[in-house]
């Protein structure tokens, strides 16, 4: 039996991490791996594309292998990226390990069906999971994953997640893995875990400044999508995520892309979960050219082979942003991130790089 930065790996996973051309663990993956065996809390800070996922899933899987009376649970800002890292977490697990996906706009019978009471991996959306400790369905937790907790911290979560995580019984380990961690996450860590946490922030490997080059469009407020068309189509951009800041815009492209030929698909949180799934589908198996999303696809959703990320319309923020360009430059490959902005708001983007640390200068004509 080898080991992947100390945690043992049967030679199925051995295997399935060749087939992902996986050869050596990255900076955040050393790191992080043995706190999280040992059960820890872990707070992990990495940029996008840098092998989070992977970090906590072998050593939580190998938890789980090591004491099959316990759970442990994941919870992620969005139905797409719960699925996805369900998926990855059936492609590396232990035979005796169990996995299920409880998600927004699943049924109630499938849930249950996949929910068994020997399920010791479960990954869900915040309500899905929430629900199902309200219904005390989910005993014997030992660790609890906060996947990009940002998101998931509106509202009534960040009470309910610190009264789970004060219970006396059992302990829960606690693991917030994110890109970016805002006031909340940081206000729930102090609230739970005090200073016993172990911290970890990776900067050695982030492709926000290494692996991604920024650039910005000048553009005319009334001629955006024109411009935005005339780049893809100069660029030959085969595969490009198309990131909307109002949803209203999404059908409008939606027309307008499709009458060009451009093959597009969309993301929206006002699609059902099935057709969201499709284009996602549809988008990874090159079947579309262009995704156009809100930030509804922002965090987590890995496409390894996407070379462009489009800001359409600016994100709200320099965090917003991270996660938004984090969508190319994944696992080693490089990628473009082009702002379309006005005059307006050009100083808008002009602060974020600034606050990000990156060089965003006007795309160079040809």
């Amino acid at each position: 039996m080898s080991d992947f930065a100390g945690v043992p790996l049967t030679e199925t996973q051995a295997a399935a991490l060749r087939e992902a051309d996986i050869v050596d663990p990255t900076p955040c993956q050393r790191a992080a791996m043995s706190v999280i065996l040992a059960g820890q809390h872990c707070v992990l800070q990495s940029g996008t594309g840098t092998g989070k996922t992977l970090a906590y899933l072998l050593p939580v899987l190998q938890r789980l292998a090591n004491d099959a009376a316990s759970r442990a649970v994941i919870v992620a800002p969005s139905s797409e990226l719960a699925i996805q890292i369900s998926n990855v977490a059936r492609r590396y697990k232990p035979e005796a390990v169990s996995v299920a996906a409880v998600v927004a706009g699943a049924s109630h019978k499938k849930t249950r069906e996949r929910l068994q009471k020997s399920t010791q991996l479960v990954v869900g959306s915040p309500g899905r999971i929430l629900e199902l400790y309200s219904q005390r369905k989910l005993k014997n937790v030992t660790t609890l994953v906060l996947d990009e907790p940002d998101p998931i911290l509106v509202g009534e979560t960040p009470r309910a997640l610190s009264e789970i995580l004060s219970r006396p019984e059992p302990k829960v380990q606690l693991v917030v893995v994110g890109a970016t961690l805002g006031p909340k996450t940081k206000s729930l860590l102090a609230e739970v875990t005090g200073e016993s946490a172990v911290r970890l922030s990776i900067e050695a490997d982030a492709p926000l400044q290494q692996q991604i080059l920024h650039y910005f469009v000048p553009v005319g407020g009334d001629r955006r999508e024109v411009d935005l068309l005339r780049f893809i189509e100069q660029q030959a951009c085969q595969q490009a995520i198309v990131f909307v800041s109002e949803p209203r815009h999404i059908g409008h492209l939606f027309r307008y892309l499709t009458e060009r030929a451009v093959r597009p698909v969309t993301l929206s949180d006002e699609r059902t979960k099935q057709q969201r799934r499709a284009a996602l589908d549809a988008f990874s198996a090159g079947k579309a050219r262009v995704l156009v999303t809100t930030d509804a696809a922002a965090r987590g959703i890995d496409v390894p082979a996407i070379d462009w990320v489009l800001h359409y319309g600016l994100p709200s923020s320099a965090p917003a942003y991270v996660h938004r360009a984090g969508r190319t430059g994944r696992a080693g490959r490089n990628g473009t991130s082009v702002s379309f902005v006005t005059q307006r708001e050009l100083p808008i983007l002009q602060s974020f790089a600034k606050q990000l640390r990156i060089a965003c200068p006007a795309f160079p004509r040809r």
